[in-house]
């Protein structure tokens, strides 16, 4: 049987086979897929089959049938081998798996534990020293911070996780809501799906519900690499309204997903060509393994205007990668990288050291108030957190709200009793070694 890692979909979809007859397919990739039937095809018949997508989508294919596997439900599993695809089926098969995987992404992080195991984020290695006699009043306390140009009223973005699909859409608009009820920023899910199927660009539209908030656009650096040039993105980031782009680093995502990209040369290059091109500001965003002072500086020479470290300690997305496909080794290779990377505190000391001028977003297991008010401490300009969002706005919407107000009023408890003011007041405050271990 073809050893093709195949990621499982989130739902099944039809497959209608010559003669009448249908399947179901939930494991697929380019070159493969699994159909489930309730009698099996001859063993190596060449088979043509329509992918059900939608009634305004078919995608024609045909394989070859391996041999059949007896289920528990009375049906039988073929793997298909697929052959070469038509220009167009090809178009509309990779625009589909990247919105299926879009919503798996969003299933998985919702509903499973993706977090890193043993690893986590270092900010609970310091602690604000207590000032039990701070002489202010606690609305003196400034919680505000300049990110990007953009004044926040509390230190906090929702960082980038969803969009390109319909769930994801819903989810975007909802975070939306309540950053501008909050006054913090929002970044925006990768928007490759966006990019390579245009009916999926509603997913990523929000500004007619956050009109004035810092929106952060998002694509991946590696696709810079697979035929997005800069005009393409200069459209993404103008279609959605964004203040800013975010260009994504995820090698270890991309190593581990199935159908990841594999190839990272010339990055630097291309990540410099888009600082110049672009009339926003970029950051430079890692997706959970972090970033280390020497990468900081090499960011800092291209010209980029903030980092925002993303370091290990929150969601594992090598991890979820492994989760997504059924394939027993597939998934250990996630497992093994689960707790991958450099943890938040670590990356955000480093790359302070390293490019003292460059805002710093502090994003990675960040989950209060409290390890906000330690990232600030040590040198970030703002904290991001998504899982948390992600999770309060899946239950409801008035959760996402009041996980927004709870963290403001914890930032502005810990800056209280750390006897400072503003924020420039709380990096003077000297951060002491903790005790906990979480």
């Amino acid at each position: 049987m073809n050893d093709t890692p195949l990621a499982r979909l989130d739902a099944y979809l039809p497959a209608a086979l010559p003669g009448g007859a249908m399947g179901f397919v939930q494991h697929l990739s380019l070159s493969a897929a699994d159909v489930d039937l309730p009698r099996p095809l001859p063993e190596g018949q060449d088979t043509p089959f329509d992918l059900v997508c939608r009634d305004d989508l078919r995608i024609p294919l045909r394989g070859v049938a391996g041999r059949p596997h007896a289920l528990p439900s009375g049906l039988f599993r073929q793997r298909v081998v697929l052959g070469a695809l038509e220009a167009a089926a090809r178009t509309d098969l990779t625009a589909l798996l990247s919105s299926l995987r879009k919503a798996a992404h969003l299933a998985l992080a919702r509903d499973a534990d993706v977090e890193a195991a043993s690893i986590a984020s270092g900010l609970d290695r310091y602690r604000l020293p207590h000032d039990a006699l701070p002489e202010l009043h606690a609305d003196d306390v400034d919680t505000s911070v300049v990110l990007l140009g953009r004044r926040l009223r509390s230190p906090v973005v929702i960082s980038a996780m969803t969009g390109g699909s319909s769930r994801g859409g819903d989810v975007n608009r909802r975070l939306a809501e309540v950053a501008q009820a909050a006054g913090i920023a929002m970044g925006l899910g990768s928007q490759r799906a966006m990019h390579e199927t245009r009916a999926l660009a509603g997913t990523f539209r929000v500004r007619d519900v956050a009109p004035d908030v810092l929106l952060l656009a998002n694509v991946g650096a590696v696709q810079l690499n697979g035929g997005l040039g800069v005009d393409d993105v200069r459209a993404l980031v103008e279609e959605v309204g964004a203040d800013a782009l975010c260009v994504h680093l995820n090698v270890l995502q991309e190593m581990v997903q199935p159908e990841g990209d594999r190839d990272f040369r010339g990055l630097e290059a291309k990540i410099g060509a888009l600082v110049r091109a672009l009339p926003v500001p970029v950051v430079l965003k890692e997706t959970g393994a972090g970033i280390s002072g020497s990468v900081a500086a090499r960011a800092r020479d291209l010209g980029v205007a903030a980092l925002d470290v993303g370091g290990a300690g929150g969601t594992s997305w090598g991890y979820i990668e492994g989760l997504r496909t059924r394939e027993p080794h597939h998934r250990a290779v996630g497992e093994t990288f689960r707790d991958w990377g450099i943890p938040t505190a670590e990356a955000l000391v480093e790359c302070h050291a390293a490019a003292p001028d460059l805002p710093l977003v502090a994003t990675g297991g960040v989950r209060d108030g409290r390890q906000i008010a330690v990232a600030l401490a040590l040198g970030a300009t703002a904290a991001g957190l998504a899982l948390p969002f992600l999770r309060a706005v899946e239950r409801s919407p008035d959760e996402g709200h009041r996980l927004a107000e709870r963290l403001a009023r914890e930032v502005r408890i810990a800056m209280l009793c750390a006897g400072a003011r503003d924020v420039a007041a709380l990096r003077r405050v000297p951060l002491r070694p903790s005790q906990e271990v979480r």
